[in-house]
């Protein structure tokens, strides 16, 4: 989906947002220059899977945390995990490095793909900015909008302490 597709999923769902445009950014320090006064929590996107490829997820955490590996693979119940290639980024979400966000799940015609937030990410705000695969707008609702606007089109939302 691309961000018109997006803001209109949104609507049709009477989801309340707030769209702001913004030079292009590729990272969560690039969008802090543009975004560091609003009020909502800051996250960097990181799609990862499976060693052997046969679970994929999408993890948010807050922007200054750093994956704690051990932790996450406990979380996960997985024994090895690992960052997508840029080619599995295009094949799974349709979208290049730099353009993570949680609305990337919508392009997951499958489903499988869940979006794992961080609980210290939830703590920050009742907001969060997300863009709608395009690096010049960011979307700030709130964190039970998100989930439901996943939920609605079949992808996972769920809480985890990374």
């Amino acid at each position: 989906m691309n961000s018109q597709e997006i803001l209109q999923l949104l609507d049709e769902h009477n989801i309340t947002y707030r769209l702001l445009s913004h030079p292009a950014v590729f990272t969560s320090e690039e969008a802090d220059q543009h975004l560091k006064d609003k009020d909502f929590a800051k996250c960097k996107n990181l799609f990862i899977k499976t060693r052997n490829s046969k679970h994929y997820y999408l993890l948010m955490l807050p922007e200054d945390k750093k994956i704690d590996w051990q932790k996450t693979k406990a979380e996960l119940h997985s024994s090895s995990l690992t960052f997508v290639s840029e080619t599995e980024l295009e094949e799974k979400l349709q979208i290049k490095s730099g353009l993570v966000s949680p609305f990337s799940l919508l392009n997951d015609t499958t489903n499988t793909i869940p979006l794992i937030v961080d609980q210290a990410a939830m703590e920050e705000s009742n907001l969060v900015g997300v863009h709608p695969n395009d690096n010049t707008q960011t979307i700030s609702l709130s964190w039970t909008e998100l989930a439901r606007i996943l939920s609605s089109t079949g992808h996972l939302f769920e809480e985890r302490s990374l």
